[in-house]
């Protein structure tokens, strides 16, 4: 069994380059500018629950240090859903890049 391995810049069979938008180019995107724009959606999605039901259930705002991402409280609540939606715009991010990178492999007008 042999393994068809491209290198970046090494053509394909048919002309085709191979998707250079890998995982290491797309990192610093994906936990900068990715990563914080979902967790800003979160805090707006945990703003936005807050003037919906107010304090609720939570019989405590959250804390400082470890006690800040105690989900039971209000502000461990926001917080978590801050991170659940900056992990999720990451991976979104990431499939779109890569899937863009899938579809100018096939062109063959790169400039890298």
């Amino acid at each position: 069994m042999t393994m068809n391995l491209v290198h970046s810049g090494e053509k394909q069979q048919g002309g085709a380059m191979g998707n250079k938008l890998t995982f290491g180019r797309l990192l610093f995107v994906l936990l900068i500018p990715a990563f914080t724009t979902g967790m800003g959606n979160g805090s707006v999605f945990g703003a936005a629950v807050m003037c919906a039901v107010g304090r609720g259930s939570y019989e405590s705002w959250g804390g400082w240090g470890a006690e800040a991402y105690d989900p039971t409280t209000f502000s461990g609540f926001v917080d978590w859903v801050m991170l659940l939606f900056g992990a999720a715009f990451a991976i979104i991010t990431y499939l779109a890049m890569n899937r863009h990178g899938e579809i100018e492999s096939q062109r063959d007008n790169t400039v890298w």
